[in-house]
């Protein structure tokens, strides 16, 4: 049967395809060889490299033998083959090892220095992070220091003058009586009296002295108020944790915050403010902190409005509004919530805005840490929550809720 034509044909046909595929093996290897650098790489490699050409041979060889009906020499090269390609299965083997054991030390090697990096990078970022949290600090202790100092200055002139107006207004008074005595006891005053009372215009002098006396008793109250907020605002002398009035920590904020409300307006139009405030408890708290809060929740609002009225300008015809409410949500809880008409952001935006230094503000116009620095004050420091809801052109509003009470050893 194997003297047949035909098989003898499939034979031929088989060991030539064989030797055509040992061929691309060999080229392949040629490949592998340069890119082994040292010749202990080499090695292995180069003894596979031998076992095909071997192999190549055998197959040329056993060509060579059927087509010259010399089969009794086939059973010597059969067992050369076995014992060659035993050889070749196991460089093979080794070859294989060998690499997958390389290929677990990189990859080993990588997942260590993945975790380097990744651990460097957190570091990196929580230094970055506590940096900047340190600046905004004692950007705000310096901000506190300045108004306190600005209001200690100016408390003691004001105090003067507040003090002394109601004097003022009693001798002014008492000297319009007088006058008004002297005119009707000398009905028929000398000459040079009646030039002088026509030269000062007396009866003018009569009607608006008191009003501009009120007018100032007005102005000096003002500044007594300001004086008063700025000094709650800073509260630099006082216990860390205590219990506070929130609705005076708003109203010193919108006292900071008055020149934006009144200049930042669209087309000259100041900024509305709308307070509703509902009638909550003090809570044990850090004002100075919250008081920052509230600073950078209200500037980010008026920069909201700011932005809209810079888009859209010409489509507007509501007025710039911020609304600010508090009320008592649970037995144990206030909120406090501060929303706007501005220009609002995406779902996506608003779930990112309290991740340290994420900004949507140019370059240069935000360090992304006003709105993390909050939450590390309301969720870390003082063990509440704040949520963000937002829609694109119609306004943000930002949810703050404070537990009534606190631990007193809170640091």
């Amino acid at each position: 049967m194997l003297n047949s034509s035909i098989v003898l044909s499939f034979i031929i046909i088989l060991i030539t395809l064989g030797a055509w595929i040992m061929g691309l093996s060999i080229l392949r290897t040629q490949k592998i060889l340069k890119l082994f650098k040292t010749e202990p790489e080499q090695l292995s490699w180069q003894i596979m490299f031998l076992l095909m050409i071997f192999f190549l041979g055998g197959y040329l060889g056993s060509i060579y033998l059927i087509i010259a009906r010399l089969i009794e020499w086939i059973p010597l090269l059969t067992g050369m083959v076995f014992f060659f390609g035993a050889l070749f299965v196991f460089f093979s083997v080794t070859i294989y090892y060998h690499t997958l054991q390389r290929l677990f030390i990189v990859q080993e090697k990588y997942r260590a220095a993945k975790e380097n990096a990744e651990s460097a990078l957190f570091q990196l970022k929580e230094t970055q992070q506590a940096q900047m949290q340190l600046i905004q600090r004692e950007t705000m202790l310096a901000l506190g220091t300045m108004v306190a100092g600005v209001a200690h200055e100016i408390n003691n002139p004001v105090s003067f003058i507040h003090g002394n107006l109601d004097y003022l207004h009693q001798y002014a008074h008492d000297l319009l009586n007088l006058l008004a005595t002297y005119a009707s006891v000398y009905p028929n005053p000398d000459v040079r009296i009646v030039k002088a009372l026509a030269n000062s215009d007396l009866k003018y002098i009569q009607s608006d002295l008191p009003k501009l006396l009120n007018s100032m008793q007005v102005g000096a109250v003002r500044i007594k108020e300001i004086v008063e907020s700025l000094s709650n605002f800073s509260r630099l002398n006082e216990a860390n944790y205590k219990k506070a009035n929130i609705h005076e920590g708003i109203d010193s904020t919108l006292v900071i915050l008055q020149h934006r409300l009144n200049c930042d307006g669209s087309n000259g139009q100041p900024i509305s403010v709308i307070k509703e405030y509902g009638k909550i408890p003090q809570i044990f708290c850090n004002p100075r902190f919250l008081n920052q809060v509230f600073l950078n929740l209200i500037n980010n609002a008026i920069d909201a409005l700011i932005s809209k009225v810079a888009t859209l300008a010409p489509n507007i015809d509501e007025t710039p509004t911020i609304w600010i409410r508090t009320f008592h949500s649970q037995d144990n809880q206030i909120t406090i919530s501060i929303a706007d008409n501005g220009c609002g952001m995406s779902e996506e935006i608003c779930r990112s805005i309290f991740q340290p230094f994420f900004t949507t503000k140019p370059v240069g116009q935000g360090t992304g840490l006003g709105l993390s620095i909050s939450y590390q004050i309301i969720v870390e420091q003082h063990g509440g929550s704040i949520k963000c809801t937002s829609i694109e052109n119609q306004g943000t509003k930002i949810d703050i809720i404070l537990p009534i009470k606190q631990l007193e050893n809170s640091n």
